[in-house]
């Protein structure tokens, strides 16, 4: 079997047994009542009368383990009592269990705080660890996932939910993990499923939004959407505004809207400069200034030819010698700043006039592409003007043009934007849907592949898990078959191999079930006997499993609805699973106790007694070593038995009381000395002959049983050693009756003083 699994990680825990529980206040105990239980592996019977107070007993344990109890679950607040009439203190349970290694029980402590029965407290203390809550301890997972609690009220349930049986014998079987990976998985297929489908599952929706839009953007939407695999850069685009498309057809609108023209202000403002530098020009006109300009522009230009042809000295005007000479250019040169200086303002002014044009012909650039006829009309006169070279003029028609391209420029931008508010406002809804389903494309995209892959992982995963649950699942059901071979004892219903099959909701344990060899369909044709007898064995393998912690198992009541011949069946099958558990039975029918003493499999039992005011006790009434001493004592006093039956027999049973004494305290030695019940056992089953087993309980050691005698006579006198002697060799009634007047009395009280030793 694989490695179980309880969800969140638990401590590693040692096996663990039960030794005792102590309950106050709790359903039917009222005053404190302690139970001891037969600590390692074996069955212990509790018995009693309904209402002696043993299912308490039975539910206590199951309480201070879980914090639950079966027999509440899914019922009102008035089944949930849990509080004792005649106990008025608070409601206290202890349950001490022993851990393999420890050398003294740990202790849990279940102590209610208020009235509901979720108001408790839960702890547990340990020998050498600190004190913590039960949940903490680690405990809570393997009661969880081997549960080894099986109540009256859940005997009858087993086979109700085979979707839960599965789950809970999958989880036995460590498939747990398997199983969330295959779950992880299909949810992830699911997921890439979704992104994969859902962008077809958008578009009709998405095509007729769109088609009922007028925008260009829509329509290249619409063509563009209609492809078997839609170009999603290009719908981006569309989306975002950066396709060509958007640009013919929406641009061009938008440039319209947002073109400037020549302000009145502006253009007033730059024609009355023009104008003014004009007049500035005019006014200049012949004046000393004007004539300065023109004379200091000309000796500049004598000056010049002067330099590049300086043996010349003949004027370049009316070609007379010896005119322009070195003293003459150095004249001329202070002539020129002398007449430089007069001509300044004259320079000025045309200065102004050239900067006054260019500023009003610079208000208007080149006509834009894509205009309305009239409004590039309108533009193309005002860049006319350019070509006008009389400024008052130039100013007078720029005024012109400029009023007419803002009129007609204002018409058409006004147009424009009023288109764009149309257009953007219904392109915006559109646009919105259209980018959340580009986004639902690109996703679908990425997902195409891994969808792919993920679909073949399930279908490998789930084959794997199916022989993974196969293989795991064969020994267990091994088991189950066993079990119910034991149980079926007559019944004419046979059980053939137990499957887990199916997955997610049609997950079943499948039972193969036949009646006189014709296939029967379904549990229907099982009497009620047969059905707990079905969902004992189902359980039993899961509550033993090796991986379990919990060495022990508690039933209640298993033996109702059973005929005598499977009650004898239970009692073999409850032994042969004593063999490795600790098996604790409660039950207020006689049959099982009756079973187990008439086929002499070993058991503790234990009858619960309950007297007035919910005084409960609990009394051993199958003691090996009484019942041992008892029917000696009555085989003595038989009167007329043969004396050589005496003889022989009344030893074999006095030998058979010392033997349990020393097993009883080897036991508890070994366990005292932190042995584990596993090789405590193999240690027992080492030890054959009662020296051996003297000598085991005594120091430990088989091999040191030449030392018990001695041990005895210094221990407890040489009356223990004579009787020790008598009952290892063998002797006859007569070598007993050497040991005093009451052979019989002596070996009660060698093993009185052997259970008084710890």
């Amino acid at each position: 079997m694989g490695a179980p699994e309880a969800g969140d990680p638990q401590p590693q825990l040692p096996h663990a047994y039960l030794k005792a529980v102590t309950v106050r206040g709790f359903r039917g105990i009222g005053r404190t009542a302690r139970l001891e239980i037969s600590e390692g592996p074996g069955l212990t019977l509790i018995t009693g009368r309904n209402g002696s107070g043993k299912s308490s007993f039975a539910e206590a344990i199951e309480v201070a383990l879980t914090g639950e109890n079966s027999r509440w679950a899914g019922k009102s607040q008035v089944w949930q009592t849990f509080q004792n009439v005649h106990e008025e203190g608070t409601a206290e349970i202890e349950l001490e269990v022993l851990f393999d290694g420890d050398r003294a029980p740990s202790i849990i402590g279940h102590r209610w705080i208020g009235t509901k029965v979720d108001e408790a407290i839960s702890t547990l203390s340990r020998p050498g660890h600190a004190t913590v809550s039960l949940k903490a301890s680690g405990l809570t997972g393997p009661m969880t996932l081997f549960r080894p609690f099986l109540p009256y009220s859940e005997l009858s349930k087993v086979l109700d939910r085979p979707t839960g049986l599965y789950e809970n014998i999958a989880k036995i079987l460590g498939m747990g993990s398997v199983t969330q990976a295959i779950d992880q998985l299909k949810r992830e297929v699911k997921e890439l499923e979704v992104a994969v489908k859902r962008p077809g599952a958008l578009l009709p929706g998405l095509l007729a939004e769109l088609e009922q839009i007028s925008d260009p953007r829509a329509v290249k939407a619409v063509a563009l959407l209609r492809k078997p695999a839609p170009d999603l850069e290009r719908l981006e685009a569309l989306v975002s505004g950066r396709s060509a498309q958007a640009a013919d057809d929406t641009e061009r609108l938008r440039k319209l809207a947002e073109l400037t023209f020549p302000q009145a202000p502006a253009v007033q403002e730059a024609a009355q400069r023009l104008l003014a530098a004009a007049r500035a020009v005019m006014a200049l006109s012949g004046s000393n200034a004007e004539d300065a300009r023109h004379r200091a522009d000309l000796l500049h230009r004598a000056l010049a030819h002067h330099t590049r042809r300086p043996l010349d000295d003949s004027c370049p005007v009316c070609a007379a010698p010896r005119r322009i000479d070195t003293s003459w250019a150095e004249q001329a040169e202070r002539e020129v700043l002398r007449l430089r200086d007069e001509a300044a303002a004259a320079d000025r002014a045309h200065t102004e006039r050239r900067a006054a044009r260019e500023a009003l012909l610079g208000l208007v650039g080149a006509v834009p592409a894509g205009l309305p006829a009239p409004v590039e009309e309108a533009w193309s006169a005002l860049q006319a003007c350019q070509k006008v070279g009389d400024d008052t003029e130039l100013a007078r028609r720029f005024e012109e043009g400029a009023g007419q391209l803002r009129v007609v420029g204002a018409n058409a931008a006004q147009e424009a934007r009023s288109r764009l508010a149309e257009l953007d406002e219904v392109w915006r809804r559109g646009s919105v849907t259209l980018a959340a389903w580009v986004s639902a494309a690109r996703a679908g995209v990425a997902a195409k592949p891994k969808y792919a892959e993920a679909k073949k992982a399930v279908v490998w995963l789930r084959r794997v898990h199916d022989e993974i649950r196969d293989e795991r699942m064969t020994p267990h059901a091994q088991q189950s078959a066993l079990y119910w071979q034991a149980l079926r004892q007559e019944s004419n219903v046979s059980l053939g191999p137990i499957q887990l099959t199916g997955t997610g909701n049609m997950r079943r344990l499948q039972l193969d079930v036949t009646v006189d060899d014709a296939p029967a369909a379904g549990l229907g044709v099982m009497s009620q006997g047969e059905l707990h007898a079905l969902a004992l064995s189902l359980f039993l393998p899961r509550a033993a499993t090796p991986e379990s912690p919990c060495r022990f198992v508690v039933i209640d009541d298993p033996v109702q609805s059973m005929d005598p011949s499977k009650v004898d069946g239970l009692a073999k099958t409850l032994s042969m699973v004593a063999q490795t558990r600790q098996v604790i039975v409660f039950t207020h029918d006689t049959r099982l106790s009756d079973a187990i003493t008439r086929l002499a499999l070993p058991a503790t039992i234990l009858e619960v007694m309950r007297k007035e005011r919910s005084i409960v006790s609990a009394v051993e009434t199958n003691d090996p070593i009484k019942r041992a001493l008892r029917d000696a004592r009555d085989l003595a006093r038989t009167p007329g038995l043969p004396s050589g039956v005496a003889d022989t027999v009344v030893p074999g049973l006095c030998r058979v009381a010392i033997e349990a004494a020393f097993l009883g305290l080897a036991r508890r030695r070994l366990v005292a000395a932190g042995i584990g019940y596993d090789e405590i056992e193999s240690a027992v089953a080492s030890a054959r002959k009662l020296n051996q087993i003297a000598a085991l309980a005594l120091f430990g050691d088989i091999r040191r049983a030449g030392d018990v005698i001695g041990w005895l006579r210094q221990t407890y006198g040489g009356w223990a050693a004579t009787v020790y002697a008598a009952c290892l060799h063998g002797a006859g009634r007569d070598g007993l009756r050497g040991t005093g007047n009451d052979p019989i009395e002596l070996v009660g009280r060698l093993t009185r003083k052997l259970k008084e030793e710890r």
